[in-house]
């Protein structure tokens, strides 16, 4: 066998001459190019004229375009038992009357010897997973791809009918966990087989690297730069660096490359850009140490001591988004955001957190941050949705466990309310190390957060003795963005563009703060009962005992329900 054949087609070989089964669902990256010996194929026309080029009739098949041949013969031979069979040439397209057909037709031509094999596209709107609502069209579909499975000539004989769906999750259960199916994954291409491709694309196209991409890049250099990129994307953002008449910087490169995987992944990530790093955050020094110590060990290849991932929690308003923001601008590898991949649509969610999965497999390595993570992730007891969330709860939580991942993919769980994510997810080996984050209470925290605010928002504060720093609200940040917001409209109105401390006196003497004291103390607690380090606790939380927060955390919970 080739040594340039694609994994999965040498895992297709390998179960075939296993003799177990002839029906194959390929699933995942399907609709990319397929690369082999110097050529590009899309994936059915790779399975026709490449692996299927030995046998004597091979077909295709789509609900919408109904039956396609790879030949002229197969196409004669296929029309001559239609005419017997419908009294016309032509196949319908409609499964209830062709899947039937196929199966007399192929039962005929094994019986003589023949070798067949039957490629059907979009096989996920012939068996599609809405439970027992089957249409009739749907339903003899599925009968018949579970027949072919363990159809005994089937089996003994050299006939493959392969399925392609985007998504295993998106085919009916019956059929995915049939054990006479054999489902195997098409995988986004590697850097190895991207740089084959760039290597043979620039050869081809006489384009000079050195003029059009600056700095200067090598064939492995884009390979590493397209990582996480189908070969088509590749192809599409080679086409553009070669029509441009100025070179490409790197920086135009990767934004180039955040636009298509963001469009592929259909906005369920975001790419988590910025300028910003640890240095923009006021307050929390305990949790940016740590935070770059991380980036560090990262940064210098210590992959086997990263933690699998980060639980981020703290009260509202304390800046567990914003830190993260910061940590993306000096981590070294990307970051993405998880954006609301739940859907009301039958199989849509599992789809798209598979989708999802492969794509930051692609990444690797990378960061993922989950927002609002109690509410996003769900839990294996949640009711009501026909065991999505279960289902979900349980492939993401694999996932994120899984050994070969650590340092590659790092998860970055963000919630003020701890107390509702699954333990499963907070347990070591998945975000097992937990920062938590708080307002400031110091004098010299208070000043820090304020005047990095100001900046922030484009205006100084003088810093007197008079100030009162001590006096102060233990105001969040949020809140104190809010009050020298206010402090900036107060000195506007009064013909100024930048605010004094005596207008953010006036702002603190009108401001009613919003009235959840014991929500704030309720996150408070959870918080630094979540903390996994003592050193990441302010030295007014270390002193307390966990049997004292364990009742002041029950005493709260039953006053707030």
């Amino acid at each position: 066998m080739s040594a340039d054949l694609p994994s999965w087609v040498s895992e297709l070989a390998r179960q075939y001459y296993a003799g177990r089964t002839a029906l194959f669902l390929l699933y995942g990256n399907i609709h990319d190019l397929v690369w082999y010996e110097g050529k590009k194929y899309l994936l059915r026309d790779f399975l026709l004229e490449v692996a299927f080029r030995r046998r004597n009739l091979v077909l295709t098949y789509n609900r919408a375009t109904g039956l396609g041949y790879r030949d002229a013969a197969t196409q004669k031979d296929v029309e001559a038992l239609a005419k017997l069979y419908f009294d016309r040439a032509v196949p319908p397209k409609a499964p209830t009357e062709l899947l039937p057909f196929l199966h007399q037709y192929f039962h005929r031509r094994l019986a003589e010897g023949r070798r067949l094999a039957l490629v059907i596209e979009f096989a996920e709107m012939l068996a599609p997973a809405v439970g027992s609502n089957l249409s009739t069209e749907e339903r003899t579909s599925l009968l018949y791809f579970l027949r072919w499975a363990q159809d005994p000539l089937f089996l003994r004989s050299d006939i493959t009918v392969i399925l392609l769906a985007e998504n295993l999750s998106e085919l009916h259960p019956k059929l995915t966990a049939n054990p006479h199916l054999s489902a195997i994954r098409v995988p986004y291409p590697d850097a190895g087989l991207r740089q084959a491709f760039i290597t043979a694309w620039v050869q081809e196209k006489n384009l000079s690297l050195e003029t059009k991409l600056t700095p200067a890049a090598s064939t492995a250099s884009l390979a590493g730069l397209t990582g996480g990129l189908t070969l088509v994307q590749v192809d599409k953002l080679l086409a553009e660096v070669a029509e441009s008449e100025t070179p490409w910087t790197e920086a135009q490169l990767l934004e180039r490359k955040k636009m298509l995987v963001e469009a592929q992944a259909g906005g369920l990530v975001e790419f988590l850009s910025t300028h910003l790093t640890l240095d923009y955050v006021a307050g929390h020094h305990a949790a940016k140490a740590y935070l770059r110590s991380i980036a560090i060990a990262l940064k210098a290849g210590h992959t086997a001591v990263i933690p699998m991932g980060f639980l981020i929690t703290g009260p509202v308003g304390t800046g567990k988004t914003f830190l993260i923001r910061c940590f993306a601008g000096e981590i070294g590898i990307p970051m993405v955001q998880l954006k609301n991949f739940r859907s009301p649509w039958v199989g849509e969610t599992e789809a798209n957190l598979e989708r999802i999965l492969a794509l930051l497999e692609a990444l690797a390595p990378i960061a993922v941050v989950i927002d609002e993570a109690d509410t996003q992730l769900g839990g294996r007891d949640r009711e009501g949705d026909s065991g999505v969330s279960a289902r979900v709860f349980g492939r993401l939580a694999n996932f994120m466990s899984d050994p070969k991942n650590r340092g590659r993919i790092l998860w970055f769980l963000l919630t003020a309310r701890p107390d509702l994510l699954p333990v499963d997810f907070k347990r070591q080996g998945r975000a097992e190390e937990h920062i938590p984050l708080f307002a400031p209470t110091t004098p010299d925290e208070k000043r820090e957060v304020v005047q990095a605010l100001a900046r922030r928002l484009g205006f100084p504060i003088e810093v007197t003795p008079e100030t009162g720093w001590e006096s102060l609200p233990d105001f969040s940040g949020a809140e104190w963005e809010a009050i020298l917001t206010r402090a900036r409209f107060l000195a506007l109105t009064e013909g100024s563009q930048n605010p004094t401390w005596t207008h953010i006196q006036q702002v603190l003497e009108d401001f009613l703060p919003p009235t959840y004291p014991e929500e704030i103390a309720y996150m408070t607690y959870l918080a630094i009962l979540e903390c996994t380090r003592r050193s990441l606790l302010p030295f007014v939380y270390q002193g307390l005992s966990r049997s004292e927060l364990f009742a002041k955390v029950e005493q709260l919970r039953t006053r707030l329900r």
